[in-house]
Parts: structure tokens; C-alpha cells; sequence
């Protein structure tokens, strides 16, 4: 097996869906804001992001992530680390990229109840629709995750063994 990535707005359920994954096929998982947040010094995001803000956050990234598509892990990435080219070049030579999707809803609900985050923010709806098209173009499968999470196991399970969506696949970017 290669690297796996998962990609997608925050609230998504890329770090919940690629633990999993990671534990399924025994291989290491890495969230990159974990590695951020080491590089940095930090023990939350919302710490750093208040003392180095998001520029600060975002050369970590860029400094941190493109390394960690070398290794053989199952690979979870922040929401904006994809819009900036060096991390996106990483992703493009990826074999496996997971886009995760769900609607806006779900993701604020799951982003509200989080304490590991920085809160919502009045631009945030807008910041996901523009960066939804990255993600699908960097994407080599869609999931979408408002739902049932065993559906969701499911389809990423098939596309691994079989490398192509299931039959009559539910993904559709929200757009809402």
C-alpha cells in the first residue's frame, strides 16, 4: 500500500475516517496539524493560530507536509493546507486522495462542538466554497460524509480493493 491522503473542509471527518482507515490496514496515521502544532511548539490549533496567526500556520504547513508523502501512512490534511501549490503538488502525486464532503450543516454542527479548532468565522462559508474545486480536482474519489459513517467505511474500503466508486455512489460536491 502507498500513502493514502484525505482532504476536505474542516469537519469533514478526515481525521475521524483516517484513523480508522490506518488502524484497518495497520499502517501509521498522521494528521498534519499534529505535526504542524509540534513544529510550532503548540498544543492546540487554536493556541498557534492565535499566536502566529494564519500566516504563520500556513508556512508550518508548507514546511511540514510535502515530507510526510513519502512515508507509508494513511495521511490527514488541514482544510486549507491543499490550497497553497507546494502541499497540493504533494497531494497531486498521491495515488489515493480522498475528498470528503458534507453540507454545510453538518460540518458547522461538528466544527461547534469541537474544542480543538479556531471558532467559526463569518467567512468560513464562503472560504468552503472556494476552496470545494480544489479539493475536487486534487480528489481521485469523492465521499460524502453527512451521513452514515459505516456507508462511508464502505465505499472507501471499495475503492481501495476495487479502484472505483461503488455502484450508483451518492457524491456530490455540496455547494450550498
Amino acid at each position: 500500500m502507498s500513502t493514502i491522503a484525505f482532504i476536505g473542509y474542516r469537519g469533514s471527518g478526515k481525521s475521524t475516517l483516517g484513523a480508522w482507515l490506518a488502524g484497518e490496514l495497520d499502517i501509521d496515521f498522521i494528521d498534519t496539524d499534529d505535526w504542524v502544532l509540534a513544529s510550532l511548539g503548540f498544543d492546540s490549533v487554536t493556541e498557534a493560530w492565535e499566536k502566529v496567526g494564519e500566516k504563520g500556520w500556513r508556512e508550518a504547513e508548507l514546511h511540514c507536509i510535502p515530507a510526510l508523502f513519502q512515508r507509508e501512512a494513511v495521511i490527514a490534511l488541514g482544510g486549507g493546507a491543499p490550497m497553497f501549490p507546494g502541499v497540493a503538488k504533494a497531494v497531486a502525486g498521491c495515488k489515493y486522495v480522498f475528498n470528503l464532503t458534507a453540507s454545510a450543516d453538518v460540518t458547522r454542527e461538528r466544527i461547534e462542538v469541537g474544542d480543538d479548532r479556531p471558532a467559526l468565522a463569518a467567512g468560513d462559508a464562503e472560504t468552503r466554497l472556494d476552496r470545494l474545486p480544489t479539493y475536487a480536482m486534487l480528489g481521485t474519489i469523492g465521499i460524502e460524509t453527512s451521513g452514515d459513517i459505516d456507508g462511508c467505511k464502505k465505499q472507501i474500503l471499495e475503492y481501495l480493493k476495487n479502484g472505483h466508486q461503488l455502484p450508483k455512489s451518492s457524491y456530490r460536491p455540496q455547494q450550498d
